[in-house]
């Protein structure tokens, strides 16, 4: 997708929710389709793997095809390709996470070719005042932002950075879009409030049912509807830590991601909520 430095066009937030990041692909591919134009991302957790792919130029069938290949390695998007790391012994003794994604991180973004960008906000937050910690210019470490902003606590171990103790982006705020200059269009993924349609796992079905009756952490949702576009995505039967979530089922969410963000956007551009520019896609 082309973007531009203009502030005549649209900002997308891409927000937290894990394995549900194929429904921010399908908001993608309406966006491109719709030929709206896309001067910065802001992305937390998965949000901010789909929002740095897009600002390096991925068009939404690239990212999808890249999420699809990761599923058949390790079923998680916030894996990507087998991107974690067991963490020593001492850390597991200490009572810490078990897994770290960081230094898999980094290798990834050499894998992939893909750098920081002008037009990207990567959210992560600070643990000890949970206030919100960002990633934005060019002069970072991008493995280390990715890492952070996925840092889920009690699953993944925090990032060390800068004399601070980060960890994912969703425990300060899971749609920030208050770091936007301008309008913006905000995908939200939200919680599992039922039961699965599909037999998980072991792992899988605890984590979805934390989600839905015991989160681990409380993380803000608020949006600012009067001056954002608001799409509340729709796949209430996913948790986030699904691991084990079929392939199936994540193309059926990006099918309807697709599907629900377009009609959200055409009325929005009928009621002249915003206005549609054209652009080349990729």
């Amino acid at each position: 997708m082309q973007t531009s430095d203009k502030e005549d066009g649209l900002e997308l937030v891409l927000g937290a929710g894990g394995v549900k990041g194929y429904l921010h692909i399908g908001l993608l591919r309406a966006v491109e389709e719709l030929g709206l134009k896309v001067t910065h991302y802001t992305g937390v957790s998965v949000g901010s793997i789909v929002a740095t792919l897009a600002a390096n130029g991925w068009s939404s069938s690239k990212i999808l095809k890249h999420f699809l290949d990761s599923h058949d390695r390790s079923k998680n998007p916030l894996f990507l390709a087998s991107a974690f790391a067991q963490a020593d012994l001492v850390s597991v003794m200490l009572g810490q996470p078990m897994f770290s994604l960081e230094s898999s991180w980094k290798e990834q973004v050499k894998e992939m070719g893909i750098s920081p960008q002008a037009n990207l906000r990567i959210v992560a937050c600070d643990n000890a005042d949970k206030s919100a910690f960002l990633f934005e210019g060019t002069d970072y470490d991008l493995g280390t932002a990715l890492s952070a902003s996925g840092s889920f606590p009690a699953v993944f171990r925090p990032v060390r950075y800068q004399g601070k103790v980060l960890v994912d982006g969703a425990v300060f705020h899971r749609n920030p879009d208050q770091f936007c200059k301008g309008q913006a269009i905000v995908s939200q993924l939200g919680f599992a409030t039922r039961m699965p349609e599909e037999l998980l796992d072991p792992i899988s079905a605890y984590f979805h049912y934390r989600e839905v009756y015991f989160p681990f952490v409380r993380q803000e949702t608020a949006v600012d509807t009067q001056r954002h576009v608001l799409i509340e995505q729709q796949a209430d039967d996913v948790c986030g830590l699904s691991f084990g979530l079929s392939k199936k089922r994540c193309q059926q969410m990006y099918e309807d991601g697709y599907k629900h963000s377009k009609r959200i956007l055409l009325d929005a551009i009928k009621e002249g909520k915003i206005t549609c520019s054209t652009t080349t896609n990729n």
